[in-house]
């Protein structure tokens, strides 16, 4: 019995994650969204961390741009 008590922790807490990650309209297909009030979204199938990468990439991008501008003046 102990063994379903774990395996179903496991599985909240990755259903957790799912829902903090995507959100309720992403995470599993938009399942959660109708408890949520929301509508199910189309997701683009990145992950938080590379959402958040090509952020940081953009950023960089553009700080290099600014400085070149800078240095040409």
């Amino acid at each position: 019995m102990r063994i379903f008590g774990l395996l179903l922790g496991v599985l909240g807490i990755w259903a957790a994650s799912e829902v903090y990650l995507h959100g309720t309209g992403g995470a599993f297909g938009g399942a959660f969204a109708r408890f949520a009030g929301e509508s199910a979204t189309e997701q683009d199938g990145r992950s938080l961390g590379l959402r958040a990468g090509e952020s940081v990439g953009r950023a960089h991008d553009e700080a290099d741009a600014r400085r070149e501008r800078m240095l040409a003046e």
